[in-house]
């Protein structure tokens, strides 16, 4: 009778093994069942759960339109739950192979948008600033319509000038410690390639004053006639009033 019962509850105890074993048995899902589950995920906002949905579809894809469309949604997904170096990476490769299909202009789009996210102080690298504003760039000169609709043209002045002010900010830092060539480099570059930003007079003052420090003052006055010709700010009078004395007190 005890042998019986024990082979029963050995039987009983194999037979929950086997149904505990098959509960955990993955479901070896499609890509497209994948993507269905990533969009549910996406449309209620779970955007964790989405890019991994996204991401197995993605894996899984047989054809190019569905592979487009999760490597699209993927970046979507990191993007929107603000996680912008992995958006970066997911919208540079959409962009890589379908630069020209009808989404590129918003996986453009949305790749500047997650470097302008990033943005740095002017003290800090601005590694992020030059790379939203060559992508936004691109995006105007592409879709110069779209561009406008999204506010970009005035994104890309905000952005130029950050560029401009970093390379003020450390031309006055080489200036500071009497490198004056490195700061030259600095500012030629401002009055070469940011004409049109805020900080343009003052580089090319500053310009003007390190001129004359390496005793280049013919082309210091230069500097100052051109600032004038282009600008014609009545503001600008007094400083450069200020610069021409210290010249004539440098030529004695």
């Amino acid at each position: 009778m005890r042998l019986q019962m024990k082979k029963v509850l050995v039987s009983f105890i194999i037979t929950l093994l086997l149904f505990a074993c098959a509960g955990k048995k993955e479901i070896n899902k499609d890509a497209a069942t994948y993507f269905k589950e990533g969009l549910t995920y996406f449309q209620n906002k779970k955007y964790e759960k989405a890019a991994a949905a996204f991401e197995e579809a993605l894996k899984k894809a047989d054809t190019p339109e569905l592979a487009a469309k999760a490597q699209l949604f993927l970046a979507d997904s990191y993007y929107l739950d603000e996680k912008y170096d992995d958006a970066i990476a997911a919208y540079k490769s959409y962009l890589e192979l379908y630069e020209n299909q009808p989404d590129a202009k918003r996986a453009l789009l949305r790749l500047g948008l997650s470097y302008y996210a990033m943005l740095q102080p002017i003290d800090r690298d601005q590694s992020y600033t030059r790379e939203a504003y060559n992508t936004f760039l691109k995006l105007n000169a592409k879709y110069p319509e779209f561009s406008k609709k999204y506010n970009i043209p005035a994104k890309l002045r905000k952005l130029k000038n950050m560029l401009a002010e970093k390379d003020f900010y450390v031309a006055k830092f080489y200036v500071r410690i009497g490198e004056d060539k490195a700061a030259i480099v600095r500012l030629e570059k401002i009055l070469k390639e940011y004409k049109d930003t805020k900080v343009y007079p003052e580089a090319a003052l500053l310009y003007a004053k390190v001129l004359i420090n390496i005793k280049k003052p013919d082309k210091a006055v230069s500097v100052l006639s051109q600032l004038l010709k282009e600008r014609k700010d009545p503001r600008l009078l007094p400083e450069i009033n200020k610069i021409l004395k210290d010249l004539k007190k440098h030529l004695g």
